[in-house]
């Protein structure tokens, strides 16, 4: 719903990331900070280093001879060894506060359970030492490191909510872009308006206009077959109503007459039904169909048997002229099919005495199966009609239902191959109707 963000959520990704990205970079300006800081302890060496300095400046002069030095804050302690001073120093600035006497130069002691940072240097026949508390100057590092990340700190809670806002604004383009995808009405599929739209998203939105074209196209042809195949189904069905009150009405001779028609209607409506399930099933195409290899020349034998009662009924010669040993891939069914479409057609339509020669052969890299007859052709205004569904001839007698081509070519089609019909154009009256099949 609206303003809510799942797991999945682009929106969220995005805050998610960009918050962690944000809090990485806080997190190693800290930490860096934290070691600039920490390098100050030269500084703070050459602090201690000034300071020795300064007191041996001071222990020249001689109204500077006294037991102690100024006092100074509990954290710094400087004391002076004379040349004849044992292990307790001469002069120190906390009396409370002993420290042993260390080499010359910087070093690091410990007395009791406190760590000292020291520097020593000597000044004449005097010893001078100045040591400070290392925890103090941890604190002094962390104090400043905390005051220079304040403002990154505080910035933060901004910085994600500014992430987050930018965030929503940028994708208020994909929100309004899946409000106008929700709101398609397949009635009526509009190609949806880009001009809006972020480059980003424009391939996304061509893709979605490329596939409702396609839709529109494809609903535009099944409402268009629907319409038909009722119209189709309606004239068999009128008819046998018709038939079956004739019956009712006949003399009692004429039963037998009457019930020929309805069968003969009967016939019809079960050759159209199994032709538009033929044809949806075609149109669901090879997904899940299991597949073998296939030899062609035993498809086209195969039917040419099955045919063959047809052919003797109808006086045509039909046979194979050329079977060339090949195979396909594919459902044998989707095979047989459009074969036996082109050599029914070439019986049917040849007429009496017509020769039907079939054949199987390779060109490049496809198969072929080719059916040849020497009939009367089809009409050049026919031609380039034959393969629209419930499309036949007026020159015609035969019944059909128009569906016999469309189905062949989108069996063919599944496969990646094709279905052609052309009249000779050797002398001889005929078509040549071919299927053209990749070898795999």
């Amino acid at each position: 719903m609206p303003g809510a963000y799942g797991a999945r959520s682009l929106h969220r990704r995005l805050i998610i990331a960009l918050g962690c990205v944000a809090a990485l970079v806080g997190l190693l300006g800290a930490v860096g900070t934290f070691q600039v800081v920490r390098g100050l302890a030269t500084e703070f060496d050459s602090s201690l280093r000034d300071a020795a300095a300064h007191v041996r400046a001071n222990a020249a002069n001689p109204s500077a001879a006294r037991r102690h030095l100024p006092p100074e804050p509990d954290d710094l302690v400087v004391q002076i060894w004379g040349e004849k001073d044992g292990a307790h120093p001469g002069k120190t600035s906390n009396p409370d506060t002993i420290l042993p006497r260390t080499g010359l130069g910087f070093s690091n002691i410990q007395v009791a359970g406190q760590q000292w940072d020291v520097f020593a240097l000597g000044a004449g026949s005097d010893y001078i030492q100045v040591a400070e508390l290392h925890s103090v100057r941890t604190q002094n590092a962390l104090r400043v490191a905390f005051w220079s990340l304040l403002p990154v700190l505080a910035l933060l809670p901004i910085l994600g909510a500014t992430i987050a806002i930018i965030v929503r604004v940028s994708l208020r383009p994909l929100d309004r872009l899946g409000r106008r995808v929700a709101s398609i009405d397949l009635n009526n599929l509009q190609p949806l308006d880009g001009t809006d739209a972020p480059d980003e998203l424009r391939p996304f939105l061509d893709s979605i206009n490329l596939m409702m074209e396609s839709m529109s196209v494809r609903i535009d042809a099944e409402r268009k077959f629907i319409a038909n195949a009722a119209h189709e189904l309606r004239a068999p069905i009128s008819a046998m109503q018709l038939h079956v009150d004739n019956l009712r009405n006949a003399p009692a001779g004429q039963h037998m007459e009457r019930l020929d028609a309805i069968q003969r209607s009967v016939r019809r409506t079960a050759s159209l039904v199994s032709q538009l399930l033929g044809l949806a099933r075609a149109e669901t195409g090879t997904v899940g169909k299991a597949q073998a290899d296939l030899s062609l020349p035993q498809i086209a034998a195969d039917v040419i048997a099955d045919l063959l009662p047809l052919a003797i009924d109808r006086g045509v010669d039909v046979g194979a002229t050329q079977l060339e040993d090949l195979a396909v891939r594919a459902v044998e069914a989707d095979l047989r099919v459009p074969v036996k479409n082109l050599i029914d057609n070439a019986i049917r339509y040849g007429g009496a005495g017509a020769h039907v020669d079939v054949s199987v052969f390779r060109t490049d890299d496809k198969a072929v199966v080719q059916v040849v007859d020497n009939g009367p052709g089809i009409a050049a205004a026919d031609l380039g009609r034959v393969f629209d569904r419930f499309y036949r001839s007026g020159t015609s007698d035969e019944e059909g239902s128009g569906l016999g081509l469309s189905i062949a070519e989108t069996l063919a089609g599944n496969y990646g191959g094709r279905v052609t019909l052309a009249n000779r154009t050797d002398g001889t009256s005929g078509v040549i109707a071919r299927i053209e099949l990749p070898l795999r």
